[in-house]
């Protein structure tokens, strides 16, 4: 069961993932088009009703939040959190990194070595994000929309995601970043891909599989707290 958590589109695209062997998405708006009358994330979440009622294609409403710095981040991790399935943080400046890796709430750090010459991620931000499950991206968007003369940088930075992954245990999910239908990859062919950058197929596999079913059952976990929380409360 393949899943891609960080795809900007519409049930279209979602659909054209199903075809290509997903089993699930999440559709991901960047939280500078949210507000909290927007209803932006209940349209992601409808897209769900562009599928047959047997179909058991799971569609997950995302929302990837931009911070100008830690405190804007949590600010508005904590706006975000109980509207969306699943909290993805971009990554690239080291305050904002480490404040990802801390918080618990959220799912993922996407692309942390955007726009740098190593891969954001250091062993004390290892640590941490093995401590709070907070899943580091394989952003294949990054990849191949780099210049050729400079991908032995990016894939550089992937292979260093990996070593750290080995030794300190975080969680590692491989995305698409896809905003079309070019941007999207069959999962075998990510799971070739990822040969490139050291990653064995075992270790592919878990990050398109694995990784994003426990960022769902943690966070049917969080949703059954809270909803509990406020029978007691009533």
């Amino acid at each position: 069961m393949f899943f891609d958590f960080h795809i900007h589109g519409n049930h279209e695209l979602a659909i054209e993932a199903e075809t290509m062997g997903y089993c699930g998405v999440s559709l991901v708006v960047n939280s500078q088009d949210c507000n909290d009358n927007s209803g932006i994330i209940k349209n992601l979440r409808k897209a769900t009703n562009h599928l047959p009622d047997d179909n058991k294609f799971i569609i997950n409403a995302g929302v990837e939040i931009h911070a100008r710095n830690p405190e804007d981040l949590k600010k508005k991790v904590k706006k975000f959190r109980k509207k969306a399935d699943v909290i993805l943080v971009h990554g690239g400046d080291l305050k904002i990194n480490r404040a990802a890796t801390e918080d618990p709430r959220i799912d993922i750090l996407s692309h942390p070595y955007r726009s740098r010459y190593d891969s954001g991620i250091n062993h004390v931000l290892s640590v941490k994000a093995a401590e709070n499950s907070v899943a580091v991206e394989i952003n294949l968007k990054y990849l191949l929309l780099t210049r050729s003369n400079q991908r032995h940088r990016v894939l550089n930075q992937f292979q260093q995601i990996v070593k750290l992954h080995r030794k300190y245990k975080f969680p590692m999910i491989i995305n698409s970043d896809a905003s079309s239908i070019y941007d999207l990859r069959n999962p075998n062919d990510v799971i070739a891909l990822a040969s490139c950058f050291g990653m064995t197929n075992d270790e592919a596999s878990r990050a398109l599989s694995t990784a994003p079913r426990e960022i769902m059952d943690r966070n049917k976990i969080r949703d059954e707290t809270i909803l509990s929380g406020v029978r007691l409360i009533k």
